[in-house]
């Protein structure tokens, strides 16, 4: 809890937003490598309901083309 209201006073609105989306997205392989790098398992986030809403998408468009 405390980390959290440090971590406020140190981050501005939209890196707070990012770190709110990381941190709720759920996934387990994301490993921060250096500086401003994150990774993480492609197939993890393929097999994501998210992701594959996307892709359904994703193939409407094409198909309307």
């Amino acid at each position: 809890m405390i980390f959290n209201k440090i971590k406020k006073l140190w981050v501005t609105d939209e890196e707070q937003l990012i770190l709110e989306t990381l941190e709720g997205s759920g996934l387990k392989s994301m490993k921060v490598l250096g500086r401003g790098t994150l990774t993480v398992d492609p197939k993890e986030v393929s097999s994501t309901a998210k992701f594959k809403e996307y892709a359904k998408q994703v193939d409407k468009i094409i198909d309307a083309t």
